[in-house]
């Protein structure tokens, strides 16, 4: 792995966490979010990246906040400038201090047990384990209040998302151009000194900003794009729904669709929410939940059934997966609407494995699992074992990609295959986390994007559209 793609893995892994950290400190939550991108900016502009740095979320925090400070300190002196000419009112405010937030009056209202683990873990970024100790509780007393204080303080800075890795590269090549010009220019003003007195009269040559190289462009500045993957941005993020829990179930035929979402156990005063929509997911409607029909063959597979396609093949074809008797893993296939039904064992398969299957035109690839991970890969007309799939982790179904590629969301991102399974290589850190991909009638959708509840959905599993809610 490079370190641009280390640094990658950073950004989406901590840029939340760092704008609340810079928030808390200044009080003005898009300088905290500027602040922090410019902290990757100049990350990204370091030729060896941050790989001889010992901590660098500490690094990019202290570059954050450096930033914030730097920025004060100039609008100060503006300020100074100002009022000599015209005594007006100070146009600056006091400096940012972590005990002058706003952040304050926040966490004032809710409960002071709350407020206790947020302020250490999140703000004095303490892990869990001291956190417990220097309150005297159980860790998972810790983890209950800072799940029950994020949804006391729910909205504050859930609307805070990190843009496209590629904004932040075209910035960080514009510091690098203006390194390489400062060079530059440090050179001609020595050649020039060394000349001056030898070349009469003076004639002023090129500005050395004009050799400045131009960092290069961003193929799609406002979509996320790694391995063939496009992820379209929304907008304004902070003008999405956001539903209480997740969202576990969706589908999406054409322009209509459904969602459902399901609460933890740590979220106490959260009631599950079913929603509608008629325009493709672009609007919602939050609604009673009166249960939907979905497409569904005309009898039940001879399986104990984990996995049913969402909709027949072009051919008319119904699989589905499953146990067959004595616990034996098979995928199940009816091309007569479900009248009848054919068998199909998945060789080399242990008892109990659970299916799951991705289906592209005619063609079927199906995964069996055990706890979670992948034990075994069947493609072909026959269902032939191809691979064992590494032992994966997959959460979700399985993609099969127009190229012939595989994909699937494991270890919150997603994973690709050029060999069916064989071995799996985790996207550029370019595109966001991943919670899980399943089918739907009209293609696939990407469940809880960011680990922030986002969801994206796609026809082909290779150009996705997020969708403004969560």
């Amino acid at each position: 792995m490079t370190a641009q793609d280390e640094l990658g893995e950073l950004y989406h892994a901590g840029y939340r966490r760092l704008v609340a950290q810079v928030y808390a400190f200044t009080t003005d939550l898009t300088e905290a979010q500027d602040a922090v991108q410019e902290a990757f900016a100049r990350a990204l502009a370091r030729r060896h990246g941050l790989r001889d740095v010992d901590a660098p979320e500490a690094w990019l925090r202290t570059v954050a906040i450096n930033v914030v400070r730097r920025r004060w300190r100039r609008r100060q002196l503006l300020d100074t400038i100002l009022l000599r000419e015209r005594p007006l009112t100070r146009m600056t405010a006091a400096a940012p201090e972590p005990d002058n937030t706003d952040l304050r009056a926040a966490l004032a209202g809710i409960p002071s047990r709350y407020r206790e683990v947020i302020v250490l873990h999140y703000l004095a970024d303490l892990p869990l384990d001291e956190v417990a100790d220097i309150l005297e509780v159980p860790v998972g007393t810790v983890k209950s209040r800072l799940s029950r204080g994020r949804e006391a303080l729910r909205g504050l800075l859930d609307d805070v998302e990190a843009p496209p890795l590629e904004q932040v590269r075209v910035r960080a090549g514009r510091l690098r151009a203006r390194r390489q010009a400062a060079q530059v220019g440090s050179v001609a003003a020595v050649l020039l000194v060394a000349v001056v007195g030898l070349l009469q009269p003076w004639r002023p040559g090129p500005s050395p900003y004009d050799a400045a190289a131009s960092p290069a462009p961003s193929a799609s500045p406002g979509a996320y794009q790694g391995a063939g993957i496009t992820i379209s941005a929304i907008p304004n993020p902070a003008t999405a729904p956001d539903l209480p829990g997740l969202i576990d179930r969706f589908e999406l035929d054409g322009q209509a669709g459904w969602l459902r979402t399901t609460c933890t156990a740590a979220e106490t005063d959260c009631l599950p929410r079913f929603a509608r929509t008629a325009d493709g997911g672009r609007t919602w409607l939050v609604e009673a939940d009166t249960g939907v029909a979905l497409p569904a063959p005309a009898t039940q597979p001879p399986l104990t059934r984990s996995w049913l396609a969402r909709r027949p093949t072009v051919g008319g074809v119904w699989w589905a997966g499953g146990q067959a008797a004595g616990k034996a893993p098979a995928l199940a296939s009816s091309s007569d609407g479900g009248a009848t039904w054919h068998l199909h064992e998945l060789a080399g398969a242990a008892a109990g494995d659970l299916v799951t299957a991705t289906v592209r035109g005619e063609d079927v690839v199906a995964l069996t699992t055990r706890a979670g991970r992948i034990t075994g890969v069947y493609a072909g007309s026959d269902l032939t074992r191809v691979s064992d799939g590494g032992g994966m982790r997959v959460e979700g179904e399985p993609v099969l990609l127009p190229d012939g590629r595989l994909m699937i969301a494991a270890e919150s991102r997603f994973q690709l295959s050029t060999d069916l399974g064989a071995g799996f290589t985790a996207a550029p850190a370019s595109l966001p986390t991943v919670g899980s991909l399943r089918a739907t009638s009209g293609g696939y959708v990407a469940l809880d994007l960011f680990r922030a509840g986002w969801v994206a959905v796609s026809t082909d599993g290779v150009t996705w559209r997020k969708l403004a809610i969560r």
